[in-house]
């Protein structure tokens, strides 16, 4: 049909160029949702090998020992067992409060590397949502931050040199799962220090006594495949690089490979179900371990 001298499209045309724009669009938008989700990978990568370093240098700073997991509160002890606030800025509550509470969130991980990180933004990936809010922030404080990436707490107070193998040794993973808390962060795992007269919280070895002698670790908020199959790992020599579970193991019977990876079998959600162990530690995460 021609209307003043120009070419129309009929309904006919119309309806073909929207289904042929429908179709491309549903073998696009796929691709654009991988595109994003690793540049988040790539993002994540990135914050995780900047907290490598910064780790690194506090060790140098610290004769060559590693960070902590959590800090000390008198009354309490070792606040192993704490949400660590980040940064240490909440209100108070039920009267722990004051120096000594900022003094025992002060030991966490991440407030521990932040004097080298200088951004506490470091500490999140970008793949993981906000979940809540674990710690109120105190008038005139700065604001809590989001953080999702876990430290290996059994290299609490740990010497570099007495890491077996450094350059398999998990030192920050995304072991808090796909998700984040503002103001709340844990090491994952974390060492038993539940003494509160032993000033000292540092890994033992199987069949020692103490703090440190023990650990245990936290489940996950949410899937282990923070990154479609896997999550990023930042190990003990300061590497960086993504890590694939084996997520479609779901019972005991078709377990992991416990020489690979620390999850023995997930959850069908992705969460992890059990830890290899060794009735002490989960073997992965251990300094001493020879991974052979």
């Amino acid at each position: 049909m021609r209307r003043n001298g120009k070419q129309a499209f009929t309904l006919i045309e119309l309806l073909v160029v929207i289904a042929i724009i429908a179709i491309l669009a549903a073998i696009l938008f796929p691709v654009f949702a991988q595109a994003r989700e690793k540049a988040r990978q790539t993002s994540c990568i990135s914050n995780c090998k900047q907290e490598a370093l910064a780790t690194m240098m506090y060790s140098e700073d610290y004769d060559e020992l590693y960070p902590t997991q959590s800090g000390y509160y008198p009354g309490i002890g070792w606040m192993w067992n704490y949400w660590m606030d980040v940064p240490y800025n909440s209100a108070c509550g039920g009267g722990v409060c004051g120096s000594a509470w900022a003094g025992g969130m002060g030991g966490g991980f991440q407030n521990v590397i932040q004097p080298y990180t200088k951004n506490y933004q470091v500490g999140e990936c970008p793949s993981c949502p906000n979940l809540g809010t674990i710690y109120a922030t105190a008038a005139g404080a700065p604001a809590s931050q989001l953080t999702s990436l876990a430290y290996n707490g059994l290299l609490t107070s740990f010497a570099q040199a007495g890491v077996v193998v450094p350059a398999q040794l998990p030192m920050i993973t995304e072991g808090m799962g796909k998700g984040s808390y503002v103001g709340g962060n844990l090491s994952n795992p974390v060492l038993i220090c539940s003494n509160p007269a032993d000033f000292t919280c540092s890994y033992k070895p199987a069949g020692a006594s103490g703090n440190g002698a023990n650990s245990a670790w936290f489940g996950f908020f949410k899937t282990a495949g923070v990154h479609g199959n896997g999550m990023n790992y930042a190990y003990a020599d300061g590497h960086v690089k993504f890590k694939n579970l084996s997520l479609s193991q779901q019972t005991f019977a078709a377990h992991t490979d416990w020489k690979n990876e620390p999850w023995a079998y997930y959850n069908s959600d992705g969460t992890p179900a059990s830890a290899w162990y060794d009735g002490y530690h989960i073997w992965y995460f251990r300094p001493d371990y020879a991974y052979n």
